[in-house]
């Protein structure tokens, strides 16, 4: 068992707290967005705290509004990204193996979670040198942990499958595991369901534009270190058994059925679409699979699935230097059809010239209905409103992964025992 580092102490810290008196003209809302709340906030969400997944400094915090830090978790290994706070105050987080062998930006390879008492509940290596956990890692209600997998290709059977450039490659797959037993339990993977259109005589040979349900290998056949794709964020539905991801140099959220078993989830048929694991939609960037529609997204992060069953996503670079935060709203069951526009509904968004990172990056709806920011390369946290005016922002963090709401009464707060 390796050992944990945790620490307490206090953070000096720098708050940069305004109160904006005209919406921003850069921020974009819209009179019939679902937002949770159908009153304006204007003001700062003093009933939740935020707890911070500090890639910069390589821990996670919890702070107030003030930036007083008021638990703090720190590592002898590097964040991996992820982490999930759980309400009985325990903590799930990735972390960095340190004899990983694939290390693109976002790797892991160890999960762990920590109990409240800061003791080691359990920990899992998913990491050799011909795959490796990565990024993002949920927590779900029958205690198994889900994550997606770089999978090492190499060049020769790269080229098997239809792809038209050099070099091994690293597609992507998601495992779900029981990390008491270590057994997987479902897994799916990209190379199952893949098209191409560059050698007939090669595997998965087809007409993109006839497929939509499949991945065309070779939409970025230039990435020179073979990461084609960079997973970087899921969330499991339960209730529907639908699973999101956020593909950030496709720039799409691909959507999955997770009811197939894994043997189904390698083929085209079964599960509740009759799809087993093909994409039962995807949006975001029609271009990827040769279809109509307008494009809202370029490299994209972490798909929040919001109660109301729209979703939040961190679009990185939708303008020149330019964040921007997207609201879709969402309607399953989903079809998709060759030809036809699928882009899903925009109800919301938010930019600002400020607003920009170009890796990393979250959005959450708070409780009184306004949406917290992570601008991840830039460090700064920031709350707006459902019309785009900017009640706070905070500024004392290099790099952050993402940053969460947590509730002031949550459960999770007094397993802590704050």
């Amino acid at each position: 068992m390796m050992e944990m580092k945790v620490s307490f102490n206090l953070k000096s810290t720098k708050l940069t707290l305004f109160i904006a008196f005209l919406a921003l003209l850069t921020g974009c809302g819209n009179d019939d967005s679902t937002n949770e709340n159908e009153e304006e906030a204007t003001e700062i969400d003093t009933s939740e705290y935020i707890l911070v997944v500090d890639q910069g400094g390589q821990g996670v915090d919890l702070i107030d509004y003030d930036g007083n830090e008021l638990f703090g978790w720190d590592f002898e290994l590097a964040l991996g990204n992820d982490a999930n706070l759980l309400d009985d105050g325990s903590l799930v987080v990735a972390l960095k193996a340190d004899d990983s062998q694939i290390t693109f930006g976002g790797y892991g390879g160890i999960i762990r979670k920590i109990n409240a008492d800061q003791s080691l509940d359990w920990e899992i290596t998913y990491s050799t040198d011909a795959y490796n956990a990565h990024h993002d890692v949920e927590y779900l209600s029958n205690g198994n942990i889900i994550f997606p997998v770089w999978e090492e290709v190499v060049s020769s059977d790269a080229i098997e499958m239809g792809f038209s450039g050099s070099g091994d490659i690293y597609p992507e797959a998601i495992v779900e595991m029981n990390p008491l037993t270590e057994e997987i339990v479902w897994e799916w993977h990209v190379t199952d369901h893949l098209i191409q259109d560059h050698d007939e005589t090669k595997r998965n040979y087809g007409a993109v534009e006839d497929n939509p349900n499949k991945i065309d290998i070779n939409y970025n056949n230039s990435q020179e270190n073979g990461d084609l794709m960079h997973f970087n964020g899921l969330t499991l539905d339960e209730t529907n058994d639908i699973l999101y991801i956020t593909v950030n140099n496709y720039s799409e959220v691909w959507v999955v059925d997770h009811s197939t078993t894994t043997a189904e989830a390698s083929t085209s048929a079964n599960g509740n679409y009759n799809l087993g694991g093909d994409l039962i939609y995807r949006f975001g960037n029609p271009d990827a699979y040769d279809n109509v529609g307008n494009s809202t997204l370029n490299n994209v992060h972490y798909p929040n699935l919001l109660d109301s069953g729209n979703m939040l996503v961190f679009a990185n670079g939708v303008y020149d230097n330019q964040s921007e935060i997207v609201e879709f709203e969402l309607n399953p069951p989903y079809e998709l059809v060759a030809g036809q526009d699928n882009e899903p509904n925009t109800v919301w968004t938010f930019t600002d010239p400020e607003l920009y990172s170009s890796g990393l990056g979250s959005a959450v709806r708070m409780s009184n209905g306004n949406t917290l920011i992570a601008e991840g390369r830039d460090g700064t946290i920031w709350e707006v409103t459902n019309s785009g005016e900017v009640v706070w922002q905070y500024s004392n963090y290099e790099t952050i992964w993402r940053a969460y709401a947590v509730s002031t009464d949550d459960a999770a707060l007094v397993a802590l025992g704050l």
